[in-house]
C-alpha cells in the first residue's frame, strides 16, 4: 500500500469541523474574484510580497465552506516548504480523504506556486484531462508566474494583481469607514488619516506604530524583492545596483529619469540601466509613465517618469518630507494608465488616462484642500491642444465640485473618490 508523503491536514485546518480562517476584512478584490469560481478556466493572483495573497485564499475557502462546498472537496498547499508534484499532491489528498478527484469535483488552490518546477505544464495536464479540478494558484513572483502561464495556459487563466490598499481599503483595517459617511464633518480626521496611510500602506505595517519599524518592513520587502526574486528570473552581476536606482526613484518619485545621466552616476552602460529598469518594471515595484502623443508608438520613445509601487515604499527608502510627491506617486501606483504629458515649453500634466474606448481625458494631482484657476491651467492648455472638454483635479479636499471655463469642464475629486480611474 503506498504511504502518505504529506501532511495535508496540516495546510487544510478547514477540514476540521466548524472551523473558518479567522480574517473577517475583506478587500475589494476579494468580491472581485468570487464570480469566476463558477468559470472553469484557472484564477491566478499575484502581486507583490504581503499584500494578503494569502489571506484573500483563505477568505475564498470560507466563502465556500459557507456556500455548503464540502470542505473536504477544498484542497489547500503552499510549496513554501516542500514542492512536491502535482501528482503527489493529488495521490496523497485521495489517500487522505478517501475522494477521487479523477471523478470528484475538488478546488484546488495552490500557493507560492513559482516554488514549483515546471509547475505551468503539470497544471496543464490535469486542467485538459480533468475538467472536475478547478484551479487557483498564487504567488508573489509575479512576473515569473506570468511569463510561464503564457508559456502554457494562455486562454486558461483569469489573472488578477492585488494591490497594496486603497484608502478605503486602508479605512477598513482601521475600523473608520464612517468617516466617509460624512467626510465634510471628519474633513480633519480623513486629512490625518491620509498622512498616515501614506506610509502605512500594507495591512501588516499599519500595526507599526514607531516609524523606524515601518521603515525596515518596507526596505525588507523591497530587498526581498531585489536580492531573491529577481536573481531566481534573470541573470545580473549586481543586484546592489538595482537596489541603487530604486533609491533614486524614492528620492523623487515621478521625476524624469535620463538614463545617460543614471549611467554615468551608477558607472554602467546605458544599456544596462535600461535592463535594470525593464527588470524593476517587470517585477512590478516600479511603474513606468510614458510621455502621452496621440500616436502612443512616439509616446513610447519619449520622455519617462517612475514611480515605486507604493509611497511607503518611497518614505522607507529615504528621509521624506514632501507629503506631495508620496500623494502623487500613490495615485500613479493605482492607475489603469500609463502615460503624463510635457510639452517643449515646460507645461505638465500629471496623468492621461485612456479608457477602453480609446478615449483619453487628463487628471491633474494636487495636495491641497482648496483648488484656485492657476491650479488648472496646464489642464485647460492640454485639453484646449486636443480638443477636449472633460479634465480631472483630484485633490486633498472633501467635496466635489465643478469649474466650468470656456466650455470646458473640470471635475475636482475628493482623494477617496477615485474609483474611475482604478
Amino acid at each position: 500500500m503506498k504511504s502518505l508523503e504529506l501532511d495535508l491536514l496540516k495546510y487544510n485546518r478547514h477540514w476540521q469541523k466548524d472551523f473558518f480562517y479567522p480574517y473577517p476584512k475583506k478587500r475589494t478584490a476579494f468580491a472581485e474574484i468570487l464570480p469566476y469560481f463558477k468559470k472553469k478556466q484557472i484564477i491566478e493572483i499575484t502581486g507583490l510580497r504581503r499584500v494578503g495573497k494569502s489571506t484573500l485564499i483563505f477568505q475564498l475557502i470560507n466563502q465556500l465552506k459557507k456556500n455548503n462546498i464540502d470542505p473536504y472537496h477544498l484542497l489547500y498547499f503552499t510549496f513554501d516548504e516542500a514542492q512536491p508534484t502535482i501528482d503527489i499532491l493529488l495521490r496523497d489528498y485521495s489517500l487522505s480523504t478517501g475522494l477521487d478527484y479523477k471523478k470528484e469535483k475538488i478546488t484546488l488552490f495552490l500557493d507560492e506556486i513559482q516554488k514549483l518546477a515546471d509547475f505551468q505544464n503539470q497544471i496543464k495536464v490535469y486542467y485538459d484531462l480533468y475538467p472536475n479540478i478547478k484551479f487557483i494558484i498564487s504567488g508573489s513572483t509575479s512576473l515569473f508566474i506570468r511569463k510561464k502561464t503564457q508559456e502554457s495556459l494562455a486562454g486558461r487563466i483569469f489573472s488578477f494583481i492585488i494591490s497594496p490598499l486603497s484608502f478605503i481599503e486602508y479605512l477598513l483595517f482601521i475600523d473608520k469607514q464612517e468617516l466617509l459617511l460624512k467626510p465634510n464633518l471628519y474633513r480633519h480626521e480623513l486629512d490625518h488619516e491620509l498622512k498616515v496611510f501614506l506610509y502605512s500602506q500594507f495591512i501588516e505595517s499599519i500595526e507599526l506604530k514607531n516609524m523606524k519599524d515601518k521603515k525596515e518592513y518596507f526596505i525588507s520587502i523591497v530587498k526581498k524583492i531585489i536580492y531573491e526574486d529577481l536573481p531566481s528570473i534573470f541573470t545580473f552581476d549586481n543586484p546592489h545596483l538595482l537596489f541603487k536606482i530604486v533609491q533614486q526613484i524614492a528620492q523623487k518619485p515621478g521625476g524624469l529619469i535620463n538614463n545617460i545621466g543614471l549611467s554615468r552616476e551608477l558607472g554602467i552602460s546605458n544599456k544596462t540601466v535600461s535592463l535594470y529598469l525593464s527588470f524593476l518594471e517587470d517585477s512590478f515595484l516600479i511603474k513606468k509613465y510614458y510621455n502621452f502623443s496621440k500616436n502612443l508608438i512616439s509616446s513610447e520613445k519619449r520622455l519617462k517618469k517612475y514611480y515605486l509601487a507604493s509611497p511607503s515604499f518611497s518614505s522607507a527608502l529615504v528621509d521624506f518630507s514632501d507629503v506631495g510627491c508620496l500623494f502623487e506617486n500613490y495615485l500613479a501606483s493605482n492607475l489603469v494608465s500609463s502615460y503624463f504629458y510635457r510639452d517643449v515649453y515646460g507645461h505638465e500634466v500629471d496623468f492621461v488616462i485612456i479608457d477602453k474606448k480609446n478615449k483619453f481625458f487628463p487628471v491633474e494631482v494636487k495636495y491641497k484642500t482648496e483648488i484656485k484657476k492657476e491650479d488648472i491651467n496646464n489642464l485647460l492648455l492640454f485639453m484646449k491642444k486636443f480638443s477636449l472638454n472633460q479634465g480631472y483635479v483630484i485633490y486633498r479636499g472633501v467635496k466635489r465640485q465643478n469649474i466650468n471655463q470656456n466650455g470646458k469642464k473640470i471635475t475636482i475629486i475628493p482623494f477617496f473618490e477615485t474609483n474611475f480611474i482604478y
